[in-house]
């Protein structure tokens, strides 16, 4: 598929504050598939830096938002290089994406939006699993992982606290 460039979907899917553009879309009954590119690709090495020379593309899927209701996939198509740099130990790299951490499920907007659900709304992870269309195993460690990002950002934050447990699954069976 080729980008359309559609900047009303953009907009309204806010795929454009994730780096990605809308280049089809469908309705699978329980949820919304979007295929998105991303808008610029970063071709360097992790490893070396040195610019890699483009090999194929694979398909990553990623959990977003729920848009109207519906859980929300991203289908992403990603480009796979080769590093260029014979003295490189990497030979095959997927490019970055800054949306999502490398390997990651969850959009970085929605293990946000899982930790203000579960902190701030109160809303169970059982609630907040079945919005997003996934286990609860996967909430739990994309709003851990959105607590501990939090907490590294700012180091200072908490000065002088000894111990501290991250911790949201359980929540549930207990209520």
């Amino acid at each position: 598929m080729h980008p359309t460039g559609n900047l009303v979907a953009d907009t309204i899917c806010r795929t454009a504050e994730l780096g990605l553009t809308i280049t089809g879309a469908a309705d699978a009954g329980t949820a919304t598939i979007i295929d998105v590119a991303p808008v610029a690709v970063a071709d360097s090495c992790p490893e070396c830096r040195c610019p890699g020379v483009k090999r194929d593309h694979v398909t990553r899927r990623l959990v977003d938002l729920p848009a109207v209701g519906f859980p929300t996939r991203l289908h992403l198509r990603v480009s796979r290089f080769t590093c260029a740099n014979p003295d490189c130990s990497r030979r095959i790299f997927q490019a970055s994406l800054p949306c999502a951490d490398d390997g990651a499920k969850l959009t970085h907007r929605v293990s946000r939006w899982t930790l203000q659900r579960l902190a701030i709304d109160r809303m169970s992870v059982t609630a907040t699993a079945k919005a997003l269309g996934v286990g609860g195993e996967l909430v739990n460690r994309g709003a851990v992982t959105a607590a501990r990002n939090l907490v590294y950002a700012d180091p200072s934050h908490l000065a002088g606290v000894r111990g501290a447990v991250l911790r949201f699954w359980g929540v549930d069976e207990h209520v």
